[in-house]
């Protein structure tokens, strides 16, 4: 319930945001206005980024509730995430207290991208939860042995039952990872079954798990697929789909390039605060030999052969990460109750913990610093977002959780302090949410189009961006009001007469000739780093 309380006002307020979130939207409408449902366009241009599924669901919300909402949308993470902590806590929740399954679900929601996955409008989350699916399926298959022999000697008892489920739901679970977000959600369960094979010395029962049923099931459910593509979109967009956006971006990718390390540093902040925890268990778990179970060895072996497979594919923004958190987090949870929670295991929840209290201490000169700052640059004041209360109550918050967790930490009780440290987290998120509908100019674009419009229209002005890939995303506001968004390209911004501009904030000290054209016109802020900017005729 605190889970969900703390998420709730983001869900219900949050404006959507101009890049992504919007242009899914568009692509929904356009979807919509087109009767296309196997491939999209974005503004008329061919979309075969994304498979069908969450632009299925969107369009199926949109029809039957007129317009698109922010809570329904916001659904297909939050439900999704709520199925992965399920599924994670019934598959170790046997071997573990009440008070360390709790602590389990609080580290999971509170790890930072598993957190934030929750809460923006992205595929992520659903592919995730069908790729948890699916190894859960892989794994009571493989531990089924009764079922097993059961189900050779074709016998109708229960066991034999469950295990033509299990053998059956694995290739449709593993499909509709790859029909949630394209070819990883294919590659983690694969590879990881194959690389869990290898290591618990059973590689050559490969074929009771991934044989000719897995694969037969699963090809032809990817050939309807590609059939309605092809009747779709045609030739031109089935190979765009299927080796423009799987082969190019992963061998040299046109998008995300980043170095083959990118996942080693981005590890230390996608899991925060319980990363330094989940690494000295699990190196402390490695070292004293208590990682031979089942569970353990197929964790292990799902969260780094999905960082290593990652890494070696030439696209790379930490929330492709995201199937792997899960398993960090529930691996070391099952750790813990083996071990000695002595020194090392104490100092990696007191960390996070005192780094809370830090945070408190920092913010208390706050508003001291940020006037002295504002006195030695007056022509760019530095404006905190304004909420209902002072920052220091949200700090204020966090520290007595870390105080909280200090305490449960000496006397023994780790997962007290976990515990003590999360909730501070969740609370404080809802506390600082309930400044949402203040906080919107920040995150969306809505405000600043409802103003541009309004300028537009009185002064029969065009509305325009300049040089900013999420430009062409704000018809879904622009339209609403009969209007187009153009795009002024950057041989045309020294003569531009009669426009409402929308370009990055940054984009004003980096490029000379939009400097040069707007620097000394006023501007609005437009949300996150867009300005709005009126030209007069």
């Amino acid at each position: 319930m605190l889970i969900l309380a703390a998420l709730l006002p983001l869900l219900i307020m949050r404006e959507f945001t101009p890049s992504n979130e919007l242009r899914y939207l568009n692509i929904a409408d356009e979807a919509i206005a087109n009767g296309s449902f196997f491939a999209f366009t974005d503004h008329g241009v061919p979309y075969a980024d994304k498979p069908p599924l969450y632009f299925w669901i969107a369009i199926g919300l949109k029809s039957l509730f007129g317009k698109h909402i922010m809570f329904l949308l916001s659904l297909l993470s939050v439900i999704p995430a709520f199925v992965i902590a399920w599924i994670m806590d019934r598959w170790t929740g046997d071997k573990l207290r009440p008070e360390e399954r709790t602590a389990g679900t609080l580290m999971l929601f509170t790890s930072l991208y598993f957190l934030a996955s929750s809460i923006v409008l992205r595929m992520d989350m659903l592919m995730c939860m069908f790729i948890v699916l699916s190894l859960y399926e892989f794994y009571r298959m493989y531990t089924n042995k009764d079922g097993e022999i059961a189900a050779k000697n074709k016998t109708r008892v229960k066991t034999a039952r469950q295990y033509r489920i299990n053998r059956a739901l694995l290739p449709v679970f593993v499909f509709l990872a790859i029909f949630s977000k394209g070819a990883v959600g294919f590659l983690v369960p694969v590879i990881s079954i194959l690389v869990f094979l290898a290591a618990d010395r059973n590689l050559r029962v490969t074929g009771k798990y991934l044989g000719w049923r897995f694969w037969t099931i699963l090809l032809c459910l990817c050939i309807a697929w590609f059939t309605g593509v092809y009747i779709d979109g045609g030739s031109s967009y089935l190979h765009n789909l299927l080796f423009n956006q799987t082969v190019n971006r992963a061998v040299n990718s046109f998008h995300h390039k980043k170095p083959f390390w990118y996942y080693g540093i981005a590890y230390w902040y996608a899991i925060a605060p319980w990363c330094i925890l989940c690494i000295v268990a699990i190196i402390k778990g490695y070292y004293k030999r208590i990682m031979h179970g089942t569970r353990e060895k197929l964790f292990a072996c799902t969260a780094f052969s999905t960082i290593i497979m990652l890494s070696f594919i030439s696209s790379k923004i930490v929330i492709y990460m995201l199937p792997a958190i899960p398993f960090f987090i529930y691996l070391m949870v099952i750790l813990l109750p083996k071990m000695n929670t002595g020194g090392w295991i104490k100092a990696s929840v007191a960390i996070p913990a005192l780094l809370l209290i830090i945070a408190f201490a920092a913010s208390l000169p706050m508003n001291q610093i940020i006037a002295k700052m504002n006195e030695s640059s007056p022509g760019s004041p530095l404006e905190l977002p304004t909420l209902w209360a002072p920052y220091q109550i949200f700090t204020l918050i966090l520290a007595l959780g870390g105080i909280g967790a200090l305490v449960f930490i000496k006397k023994k009780n780790l997962s007290g302090a976990i515990i003590s440290i999360a909730s501070s987290i969740l609370i404080m998120l809802f506390a600082g949410s309930l400044s949402m509908r203040s906080l919107n100019k920040y995150v969306g674009i809505k405000e600043g189009c409802e103003r541009a419009i309004k300028t537009a229209n009185a002064n029969g002005e065009t509305v325009c961006y300049y040089d900013f890939s999420s430009g062409p995303n704000l018809d879904y506001y622009l339209k609403q009001h009969g209007m187009k968004i153009k795009e002024i390209e950057k041989s045309e911004i020294s003569d531009v007469k009669g426009v409402v501009l929308f370009c990055k904030t940054r984009d004003i000290r980096k490029d000379s000739l939009l400097n040069k054209r707007v620097a000394a016109l006023p501007r609005e802020e437009g949300g996150g780093d867009i300005s709005i900017i009126e030209i007069p005729k």
